[in-house]
């Protein structure tokens, strides 16, 4: 008698013992992405039943299938993201490939393993759902990784996705918990490395639970809350502006910047007046409106977005004395884009170990990203959109301060924007570039200030103004950079310092600062 999936009897008897011995893992129903190169057990999210190789079928391309979780080496499979964002699924049993059998692109195409041929129906997209589980999508086909029935030995095929359960998949570590699976392998520089804090890298949220929210007051919730948690913005927008409230600003004629017939507004603090401000058009000030939310972000939190179109509208995630953030994946924007000093996207203040990954920023009214006396931190594949039609110029003017902190900025994207890309400024930063790219900048790219160290390797300056500029004591050391248009005839790239001589250094990859272009313009933002 031949048993199906190569089970014998004494195999069938230990199933339930292992299950009861594992069922925490595979109660954990993960959403969260996989860390590339790990192992993973695939539940669906209809049957409870784990994807498995049938171990009965001895063809060169052995057969997948759904069969009760009990850990056997079928049952699990290594994870690998590809260069072009795709996932390989490589069985630990048989070291094959999950595909589509003959690059089928047909509804009720057979799924199996088959040896590695970098084939495109060997790679898959993972997109996670709000209401939990991934869609597995086959990059050759776009059809989804479907079950064909709830019981032992259901096959597995291709088929147009309807939403159903059959079509969900939870991914969950073999090792360790839930949390442990995010996209860390990734996370690259200060942000990466232990700290004061006690903390030896930067993990978020990983140690919590998971929640998907798609409202301003569970956003808002969930973030300030004390717990470790996951957050995951639905691929859809939040709005977070308030009812409209008046504030007191001057007045600003755009003029002054050769934008005659517009006037931009600039909320005065405390200690300033109208007339410190030399486009004013009186010393005193108007009635305007404000729409923003503040947010403020508790440790041990990852935000993430699980999609393109994941987005939160004007609020400003208010970063105080925190540590080990992680936000990713999504667009903040919208924040009183008419008015100066009336909130930024992200503000990181005495915080440590922070990434800020994968986020778009446009129209907001200050900082898009601020950080102050932080440590740790690290900004990543991040795009600053810096058009914005109720400004002077049309372009952003205060898009990054940086003080007294230690940053790594790479894989980044500052486009058409005024000033401050960064302006970095204070005797204990610490700011390291590589691999960044700024387009079309009218004002200042990187400027640097009292006693500040920055170390700028392998960025692309095109056409943007004064790519390295010395305001005042700031200390650059520059290699592998390219310059076009105005960059190259500007004469503020300074150069030639000694920085970062009483700080450790990570690991990191430098690309050909030639290559940047379309890489970085593609890669920045939140994805699919």
């Amino acid at each position: 008698m031949k048993f199906l999936h190569g089970k014998s009897w004494w195999k069938q008897s230990l199933v339930v013992a292992f299950t009861l011995m594992s069922a925490s893992a595979f109660a954990e129903n993960c959403s969260t992405t996989p860390t590339s190169g790990d192992t993973y057990y695939i539940i669906n999210k209809g049957s409870g039943q784990a994807l498995d190789v049938n171990t009965n079928d001895t063809s060169s391309v052995p057969n997948v299938i759904t069969y009760e979780a009990w850990e056997p080496s079928n049952q699990k499979f290594v994870l690998t993201k590809q260069s072009d964002n795709y996932w390989e699924i490589k069985s630990v049993y048989n070291s094959m490939l999950v595909e589509v059998l003959d690059s089928s692109t047909s509804n009720g195409a057979n799924v199996d393993t088959y040896t590695d041929w970098d084939g495109d129906n060997q790679r898959w997209e993972l997109k996670v759902q709000s209401d939990g589980g991934f869609k597995i999508v086959n990059k050759n086909s776009s059809l989804s990784l479907t079950v064909a029935g709830s019981t032992n030995g259901s096959n597995v095929y291709q088929n147009e996705d309807e939403s159903e359960s059959s079509q969900r998949w939870y991914i969950n570590p073999v090792s360790g918990t839930c949390g442990d699976s995010s996209s860390d392998e990734d996370l690259v520089g200060f942000a990466s490395q232990s700290g004061d804090d006690g903390l030896s890298t930067t993990t978020g949220g990983a140690a919590g639970s998971t929640v998907t929210v798609s409202s301003c007051s569970a956003l808002t919730s969930a973030l300030e809350s004390s717990d470790a948690e996951v957050i995951q913005v639905a691929d859809t927008s939040i709005d977070c502006r308030t009812s409209d409230r008046t504030v007191q600003a001057c007045a600003l004629d755009c003029s002054y910047w050769n934008d005659d017939g517009k006037t931009w507004y600039r909320v005065p603090t405390s200690a300033q007046t109208c007339s410190d401000f030399a486009a004013s058009t009186s010393d005193d000030t108007v009635s305007v409106t404000r729409n923003d939310t503040t947010i403020y972000v508790q440790s041990n939190k990852t935000l993430v977005g699980l999609g393109s179109s994941s987005k939160i509208i004007g609020a400003n995630l208010y970063l105080s004395g925190v540590e080990n953030v992680i936000i990713q994946n999504l667009t903040i924007s919208n924040i009183n884009p008419s008015l100066v000093e009336a909130g930024d996207g992200i503000t990181v203040d005495d915080s440590s170990h922070v990434w800020v990954d994968h986020v778009a920023f446009s129209k907001i009214s200050d900082g898009y990203l601020d950080i102050d006396n932080s440590q740790n931190v690290t900004a990543s594949w991040n795009r600053f959109y810096g058009y914005n039609a109720e400004v002077c110029a049309d372009q952003h003017w205060y898009t990054n301060l940086v003080q007294d902190s230690q940053v790594t900025f790479h894989h980044n994207f500052w486009d058409t924007a005024a000033g401050r890309n960064p302006k970095i400024e204070g005797e204990d930063a610490r700011v390291h570039l590589f691999n960044n790219y700024w387009k079309d900048i009218t004002y200042f790219s990187i400027g640097g200030d009292d006693s500040a160290q920055i170390l700028v390797e392998n960025n692309y300056f095109e056409n943007s103004a004064r790519p390295q500029w010395n305001i005042g004591d700031a200390y650059f050391s520059a290699s592998g950079n390219t310059y076009t248009g105005v960059s190259a005839t500007s004469q503020y790239i300074d150069d030639g310092a000694t920085v970062f001589s009483d700080i450790d250094m990570y690991d990191y990859t430098l690309d050909d600062a030639d290559d940047l272009g379309d890489e970085v313009d593609g890669g920045t933002g939140p994805q699919d």
